[in-house]
């Protein structure tokens, strides 16, 4: 069907989907990304396990990298 589309066509329905897309997404915030998720993973047992996981694998490739 899309195909059979003119380019103004295509280009009108490209442009009422943005138009949706953005009204899913929060207009300026005021306040940064980071602080919207801060804390998100508090008391969460598979992002501690994570968390430990990626500090093995520095200490690890400290240790692989001394002379």
């Amino acid at each position: 069907m899309e195909n059979s589309l003119t380019l103004e066509q295509r280009v009108e329905l490209i442009e009422r989907e943005l138009s949706f897309l953005k009204t899913q997404f929060p207009k300026n915030s005021k306040k940064p990304w980071w602080q919207k998720i801060v804390g998100v993973f508090k008391n969460d047992p598979a992002f501690d396990e994570i968390l430990a996981l990626g500090q093995a694998i520095r200490q690890q490739e400290r240790l692989d990298a001394r002379p």
